[in-house]
This record gives C-alpha cells, structure tokens and sequence, in this order.
C-alpha cells in the first residue's frame, strides 16, 4: 500500500454479520485504502464522531445509521457514500448534495436475496419450522402441526419488483395473491395474475400479509393498530422491506393479544434488535398464540 492510498480512510458501517470481511471484492478496497471496519453499533453521537473524523469514504451497510444534516456535519472530510441497498431513508440526500457529497447505491437489479427470504419466512411460519426445531431437541416427537401455502391467500402491500416476483412465487404454489399499493393500477394486478384490493380488504380477507412497500416518510407507520386488527385470528404478518413501515408497538399490541398465528421479521426500527425488545418474548408455541383456522397438513416434523 503507497502513502497516498494510506491517506484514504474508508469506513464500513454497522458490518454485523462480518460480511466485509468475507467478500473479496473488499481485498481489492484494503489494497488502495486504509479500511476500518465496525460491526457493533455506535451507541451515540460521540461516537459516531470518533469514527466519521477523518473518514473520505463511507460504505454503510443496510440503512441501520442515521445519517441526517446532524450527523453529517460529523464527518467534515466525508466525500463520498456508496449505500448497499436501494433505500435511503436513513440518509439526507439534501445535506449529502449541501456538503458536495457523493452518493451511490448499488443496482437496480432484482434483488433475488430478499425475494427468497419472504418465500421462506412465509414456509417457515406456515409448517413452523423454527418452533419444530426446537422442540425436537427438547420431546420425542412434537405433536405440531403444519400448513399448506397453496390455496391460501396472500397479500402483498406493494406490487414492485420484489412484490412482484413474491407474488409469482406465491402463485406457483397454487395460492391466491391479492395486492394493494398507491400507484397499482388494475392493468398493472391482472398482468400479474393477482387481484387489486383495498388496504382494509387486503389485511380483512388474507391468510398471510407480506409487505414490500418503498420505505420513504409516507410509509412510515402504515401498518398500524387498525391493519392488524382487521387481520383474521392466526393469520401471518411477513416483513422484508423496512421496519417502520409496521408499527412495532401495534405489532407488539396484536401479538399480546393472540391476534396473530405468527410473524416473519427481518427488519426492526433498531438493529440489532435490543435483547430486552418485547418483540424477543413471544413464543408461538404458547396458548396465547392464534390457531390458524386451516385444515393441518400434518405433524410439520413428519409431513412425507
């Protein structure tokens, strides 16, 4: 490494899961560049200061740090973000654009990674795959049931790209996909093969609700007390997309409940989600978890 790369310090923000240190194309970073990697969260201000100081390049991954007018002014020798993801609502495009610095995302291509995971998040709810892990390790045989994703029905909250290729999959199992979204026209749900609904119908009639909206200040909070009250006892929520988008108070009020069979999270409104967070408590397991009102497929751990 020369002087000059020495004098370039890229940082790599809230790297949880180590993956900059697993992917190769970072080697070729570390062979031009001083990189500093972090993988805990910064816990305030202060520290976010210490580590943006004397940072040109900043590469965050996911939209896990909030980077507002405020905590911009932080990084005086910031010139350049390059953001894994699509989405930006953690990041001040118009402070970026005032301190002249550059910002990039990665491709618009199909993200296939998080299309997969609702696919398995939906499974893994509906033959309870987590829950029969567990209890196989703790009974002989765990007499839980299983359900079937085909003939159920599925609501996308947002028919975009990834709710598009969600409800292609869905369709493949033989399920029913109802969609709602603010600029899904009836040309754009029946090209699709799936019908266009209210939000209240959608959240009234589905058996599983996955939700693929854009993540901007209009959607914070759009799935709320009212959504989940209207959804039917045992139904499942799936959400891939952002974590505000759902109210986790109102989550957390619907499970208390037992409003709800269960629930596929991969995003939080804080990340790491805090062991002390309510949303760590509920067992699906338990009397006070809704029953799926379906016909079982079987025992989940002895289904052939």
């Amino acid at each position: 490494m020369t002087q000059a790369s020495q004098d370039i310090k890229v940082l790599v923000l809230d790297d949880y899961e180590g993956f900059a240190t697993s992917v190769p194309s970072y080697e070729k970073v570390k062979a031009r560049a001083q990189v500093v990697t972090l993988r805990t969260k910064l816990k305030n201000d202060i520290e976010l200061a210490n580590a943006l100081r004397d940072v040109q390049i900043l590469l965050p991954v996911r939209e896990r740090t909030k980077l507002g007018d405020k905590e911009l002014a932080l990084a005086p020798v910031l010139k350049f973000i390059s953001q894994t993801g699509g989405g930006i609502g953690h990041l001040d495009l118009a402070a970026a654009t005032r301190r002249k610095i550059t910002v990039c995302l990665t491709g618009r291509e199909t993200p296939v990674s998080t299309i997969e995971l609702t696919i398995g998040l939906i499974l893994a709810c509906l033959r309870r795959i987590p829950l029969v892990d567990r209890k196989m390790r703790e009974e002989a045989w765990p007499p839980i049931p299983g359900y079937l994703l085909a003939g159920k029905t599925i609501g996308i909250v947002g028919l975009g790209r990834i709710g598009g290729e969600v409800a292609r999959l869905c369709l493949a199992f033989n399920a029913r996909v109802l969609a709602t979204g603010k600029t899904l026209t009836d040309e754009r749900a029946q090209s699709a093969s799936v019908t266009r609904v209210t939000m209240e119908e959608l959240f009234r009639h589905s058996d599983i609700v996955t939700v693929h909206a854009k993540s901007n200040q209009e959607s914070r909070g759009l799935i709320g007390d009212k959504e989940l009250g209207l959804m039917k006892p045992g139904a499942f929520l799936i959400n891939t997309a952002q974590g505000p988008i759902v109210s986790e108070a109102a989550l957390v009020r619907a499970l208390e409940r037992g409003q709800l069979g269960g629930v596929g999270l991969d995003v939080f409104d804080e990340e790491p989600l805090p062991f002390e967070h309510p949303l760590r408590r509920f067992d699906f397991s338990s009397p006070t978890a809704a029953t799926p009102p379906w016909k079982s497929c079987g025992s989940a751990s002895n289904e052939r």
